[in-house]
């Protein structure tokens, strides 16, 4: 790196009213030095006097390469500010790349009246490091006049109007007015930025507000559209409620009138169930512990004058008292089937016969319209007041029938109470059967048929692999064959 050198030919040539005379000005161009050395000869170094004098500083340069020496203000010129400089610091890396870090500084301005003192104190420096003594021109203010200029140039030229906000101002140090300016104004522009971003935020939040009320009305509006015809809907639903319940109300009378009970097919298997039971529990209690109180010999003479012994597969003397006692459940159940379940109609109803035929008649031609028909007598026969009385008849007639056959085949047995019982439910049962859609009737079982578990129902020692030789309770189904009672039998 090599030193510049001040073109003093520029330096020297102002155009201010202290400019230097023309006689300085020649004498600047071609100086008349006594020892001037050769043109050949080589510039001398500087010595370490010089070195000192003018504090040279030698500058470090990557490589090892020695620095060049750079020449320093003196002491009489360290005090002026410096005029115009800008330096520059070159760097070279040891792969061979450079890398340079400029740092510049603004100049300055000094005012013409001491340009020319200022010129002349770098030629004297110039020559001085260089050991040579070098003529002054006439009127060539000496070191401390150069002083004294300098600093009155630099005061009266220091506004800080002409001062711009870049320019650094001592020894390259910002003011704090031109800081709190920079400050103020880049806070300004940044406020204005951000005002704008507000300004758009809220026009777009503005057009969100516009929506949402739009939103917000048509949603009220169809809100209120909903309610209107969710009362409209309620009003509706009120009424047909009112009218179901009209239609209920004529659908149970219709009912009443067509139906004799409130029976269906559940209540019927439940009644006849108990029924069966009923005559189970009767028979188990007239005959006494083991049969103490059973009349064998009665017994079996009456069954053998009623024929009911007819194709049985046991001889009359080989009979126990078990198959005496089935026998008597058979004979009760037999009773209340021919009494009243084996009516057309009902055992209290005198035209039983011609009922059967003018019903079949109709069935034969309208169906629904015989069902209808035959459901009505039914409701009538219950709502007649003469049926309790024609009930009552039928009831103890059987019963009594029934307790005279119970006395002779137990001894000391008094079953008419329980035996009355039996015949009410079979005669309400009868009624409640006939007045069904579809009649429910007895279906007895022939006699010598295989045993079928899936249909029928055993007795006590009963052969399930034999043939039916007893029935003890018979089955009990409707036409479409939905509603069935298994018969209770005894198999050989």
């Amino acid at each position: 790196m090599t030193t510049p050198k001040p073109d003093i030919q520029a330096a020297a040539t102002p155009a201010s009213p202290t400019s230097l005379t023309p006689e300085n000005q020649e004498f600047f161009k071609a100086p008349n030095f006594d020892n001037q050395a050769p043109k050949d000869a080589p510039a001398p170094s500087p010595t370490a006097e010089t070195t000192s004098k003018l504090e040279i500083k030698p500058e470090p340069k990557a490589g090892g390469n020695p620095a060049p020496v750079i020449a320093t203000a003196t002491a009489p010129v360290a005090a002026t500010p410096p005029v115009a400089t800008a330096t520059t610091t070159a760097t070279t890396t040891s792969n061979g790349q450079e890398a340079s870090i400029a740092q510049q500084t603004a100049a300055v301005t000094v005012a013409p009246a001491a340009e020319a003192a200022v010129t002349a104190a770098i030629a004297s420096a110039i020559f001085q490091a260089n050991d040579v003594e070098m003529p002054l021109a006439p009127g060539t203010p000496n070191g401390e006049e150069l002083k004294l200029l300098v600093n009155e140039s630099i005061i009266d030229d220091s506004d800080p109007e002409d001062i711009s906000d870049d320019e650094p101002i001592e020894n390259g140090t910002e003011s704090e007015e031109t800081r709190q300016a920079r400050y103020a104004r880049d806070r300004i522009e940044e406020l204005e930025m951000r005002n704008n971003i507000l300004a758009a935020n809220l026009d777009d939040a503005l057009i969100e507000r516009q929506r949402i009320e739009s939103d917000f009305a048509r949603s009220v509006g169809l809100s209120q559209d909903l309610h209107r015809q969710l009362v409209d809907t309620q009003q509706k639903l009120q009424k047909r409620e009112r009218d179901y319940e009209v239609m209920s109300k004529n659908y149970l009378e219709h009912v009443r009138l067509i139906r004799a009970t409130d029976d269906d097919h559940s209540t019927i298997i439940d009644r006849l169930t108990q029924l069966k039971a009923s005559i189970e529990h009767l028979v188990r209690k007239a005959q006494g512990s083991r049969s103490v109180n059973l009349n064998k010999d009665v017994v079996i003479e009456h069954f053998k004058e009623s024929g009911l012994l007819e194709g049985f597969p046991i001889p009359a003397d080989k009979l126990e008292a078990f198959h005496l006692n089935l026998y008597m459940e058979s004979v009760i159940m037999s009773t209340l089937v021919t009494r009243f379940f084996n009516k057309a109609l009902s055992c209290i109803f005198s035209f039983n016969e011609g009922f059967k035929d003018i019903y079949d008649w109709m069935h034969s031609r309208n169906e629904k319209l015989a069902v209808r028909w035959r459901q009505q007598l039914c409701v009538m026969i219950t709502q007649d007041p003469a049926t309790k009385a024609r009930q009552e008849e039928e009831v103890t007639e059987a019963a009594a029938a029934l307790s005279e056959l119970v006395s002779k085949v137990y001894t000391n047995a008094n079953e008419l109470a329980k035996l009355k019982d039996l015949c009410n439910k079979a005669f309400e049962l009868s009624v409640a059967m006939t007045a069904l859609e579809s009649v429910i009737s007895p279906e007895t079982v022939v006699l010598g048929t295989a045993f079928d578990e899936d249909n029928m129902g055993t007795s006590l020692k009963s052969n399930p692999e034999g043939k039916v030789a007893l029935v003890i309770f018979p089955s009990f189904v409707d036409k479409e064959r939905a509603f069935n009672i298994r018969p209770k039998v005894w198999c050989y």
